[in-house]
């Protein structure tokens, strides 16, 4: 071989080998997970409000990334017939998708893809190894969460096992738990449940130490059996929403779709409506993301109702300069709302921000009051009025204009607030 081709051939060799050895250097690679504060997560340094699907196979990644979710929780028991553990993160990470594994295995390569474990199951059954292993994790690998899958049915109303339960609590960086509207006995229908399994771990983890808790209901967008054969139906794609947002408002950090059923076994089968729904929310909760994961807001707003028995739910976050309301109608009947602060239609300007160009409604008095349909939501934004010539009047975050756009084409238009939550469910 001439000396020039064998340099050449040298060359190529070298090269590829740098790049055989750049493949499986993990740790160069891969994402750093954390827990914020408040639960939320981040990753890689970015907040990041957790939307996962449960128990998915790869055939189906792309279609769960369509419908905006951004991570596969705890993948099918039979997976590894089919795929290792880091092939299903490979195929993951093509699709952009994080992913939390089955157990604890040190002998998988950290990948991007990575985002945790699961450590195990806490309930009546199982609290004590799910302790144990979730501070086994965290010691060998606090790059990456320790989750772990609380039984929500026995611990919602049963307080009887609060012990254990704080104790796992303290060993673990998430908790993901299936709740589903007729989950006690009986099986009468209460949307609020999820709600419900939210303030319980928030009330069991609130004397741990650190970040609090991160907390992923995971609620159903379909019809499904259990393995009793007994059927569930599908929420509407207003109960879907409604779910949804009241997991957000009170406290969630993220949610987790069950989109599976039993006898027959299927690994998903949503309805077309509730596709759409998932991908309207999975947009709005990935715009506002910078404000779903801010801090509460300091200015002393009120929400409330006229009605005797009216809920109420919301909660506020405050950002660049900004503040926040989310809020619905706890029920499922109407109900007149009001939003009160100091100050709001003078000093304040109120937005609607449940769209991409947010449009002001008009606020007098200190107070915006308006009368909703049953479990309907309302994201307003509340800006000093003297911000508003250099503030971008789009539902972005401030500091977000669309390319392109100049302060003039983004200005607000003053709308009633049920055209907007008209249009949105078209």
């Amino acid at each position: 071989m001439p000396c020039s081709a064998r340099r050449f051939a040298s060359a190529l060799l070298s090269v590829f080998a740098l790049a055989l050895v750049s493949s499986f250097a993990p740790s160069a690679m891969a994402a750093e997970m954390k827990v914020g504060p408040e639960g939320q997560i981040i990753v890689d340094g970015k907040p990041v409000v957790m939307l996962g699907v449960w128990q998915q196979t790869p055939n189906l990644f792309a279609y769960h990334k369509s419908l905006g979710m951004n991570a596969l929780v705890v993948p099918p028991a039979d997976v590894g017939r089919h795929s290792s553990a880091e092939r299903y993160l490979e195929q993951a990470g093509e699709e952009g998708l994080g992913v939390i594994l089955s157990g604890y295995d040190k002998k998988i390569p950290e990948h991007p893809a990575l985002w945790g474990w699961s450590v195990g199951v806490l309930g009546h059954r199982g609290a004590a190894s799910a302790t144990v292993h979730g501070r086994q994790v965290r010691q060998a690998d606090p790059k990456h969460l320790a989750m772990v899958n609380m039984v929500a049915l026995e611990m919602i109303k049963d307080k009887s096992n609060d012990a254990a339960l704080r104790a796992g609590l303290r060993e673990v960086d998430a908790v993901v738990s299936h709740v589903w509207p007729e989950m006690f006995e009986g099986g009468q229908r209460d949307l609020r449940l999820v709600g419900d399994f939210v303030d319980r771990v928030k009330e069991l983890s609130a004397e741990r130490e650190g970040p609090a808790v991160s907390i992923w209901p995971d609620i159903n967008p379909h019809e499904w059996r259990d393995k009793g054969g007994r059927i569930y139906p599908a929420p509407t794609r207003r109960e879907l929403r409604f779910q949804t947002w009241l997991a957000l408002i009170h406290g969630a950090d993220g949610l987790c779709f069950f989109t599976i059923s039993f006898d027959p076994f299927v690994y998903t089968q949503i309805p077309a409506q509730n596709e759409k729904e998932l991908i309207y929310n999975a947009r709005l909760i990935k715009r506002l993301t910078p404000v779903l994961t801010a801090p509460p807001s300091p200015l002393p707003i009120t929400v409330g109702a006229e009605e005797a028995e009216a809920i109420v739910d919301f909660t506020t976050r405050s950002y660049e300069g900004s503040h926040y309301v989310f809020m619905l109608n706890g029920q499922n009947s109407q109900q007149t709302v009001t939003l009160k602060l100091d100050g709001l239609g003078t000093k304040y300007r109120l937005l609607n921000v449940l769209q991409e160009e947010a449009a002001e409604v008009e606020a007098q008095d200190g107070q915006y009051q308006e009368r909703l349909p049953g479990l309907d939501l309302r994201i307003w934004k509340i800006e000093p009025v003297d911000a508003a010539e250099n503030a971008p009047a789009t539902g972005a975050p401030a500091g977000e204009r669309p390319a392109g756009a100049s302060a003039s084409q983004t200005a607000p238009r003053v709308q009633s607030a049920a055209a907007i939550i008209e249009r949105n469910n078209n």
